[in-house]
């Protein structure tokens, strides 16, 4: 099912052909201005897309729930957020369309999100949350910690707050 469209603003860097590698169950069409992921769960479609307005980056993009299956709205917000973040530094719209495929198949497979910014791939370094507090057993992206610890003056878990 995996189909990418190459299209203006697509996969510059290569994240989404690697990403749609990864996950087989996933597949992208790009348009001009709309991208539109889905990824098959058992018989159930998990359908997104991406609108970008012929204004953007100076309009913000739009991510929409087309069909979502098997995910809560709190889950679907935090990609959400995920996305619009990556977004924000200016990825083209292949890179947060990856984003969004490694989270999904990540949420699938069963992987722990970050308690930090609420997504299973970090938007930064692609990685999974391995950095565990002792006392609270919650995971963390290790860039999530780094900028907690920085911007907090503290060496505190953020959820429990006993030391890290």
């Amino acid at each position: 099912m995996a189909r990418v469209q190459a299209q203006a603003g697509g996969d510059s860097d290569g994240s989404l052909a690697q990403a749609l590698k990864e996950h087989d169950d996933a597949g992208v069409r790009a348009g001009a201005t709309q991208a539109t992921v889905k990824y098959t769960v058992d018989d159930a479609t998990l359908e997104l897309a991406l609108r970008l307005p012929l204004t953007y980056p100076l309009a913000p993009a739009a991510l929409d729930a087309v069909r979502r299956v098997a995910v809560s709205e709190k889950r679907w917000r935090a990609w959400a957020v995920a996305t619009h973040a990556l977004l924000a530094r200016n990825a083209d719209a292949g890179a947060a369309c990856a984003l969004l495929v490694r989270n999904i198949g990540a949420h699938f497979a069963g992987v722990e999100d970050c308690s930090i910014c609420y997504s299973a791939v970090g938007a930064l370094d692609n990685s999974l949350p391995t950095k565990k507090c002792r006392t609270c057993k919650n995971k963390f992206h290790r860039m999530c910690l780094f900028k907690w610890f920085s911007t907090s003056n503290q060496s505190t878990c953020p959820l429990c707050r006993n030391l890290f």
